[in-house]
């Protein structure tokens, strides 16, 4: 079976750049996850972030935050 991975463009801004390594990895995390690429836990880890603070992050940026809806049987 062949699985391709779907290229993604990422900007990181001159801001983040300038500000180090921590605006870096938020910057990608928010990417990634406004994209469906990473999960909460994913994105906020590279983020670095408590829950509390990556919820708060994305509603700051209007990320609007991603949920899986279960079925019961």
């Amino acid at each position: 079976m062949n699985t391709f991975i779907q290229p993604t463009n990422l900007h990181i801004s001159s801001d983040s750049l300038n500000q180090g390594e921590q605006a870096i990895r938020l910057e990608l995390a928010l990417q990634l996850y406004a994209q469906n690429i990473f999960t909460f836990a994913q994105a906020r880890h590279l983020a670095n972030l408590s829950v509390w603070e990556f919820q708060q992050v994305l509603g700051q940026h209007k990320i609007e935050r991603h949920y899986i809806i279960m079925k019961q049987i």
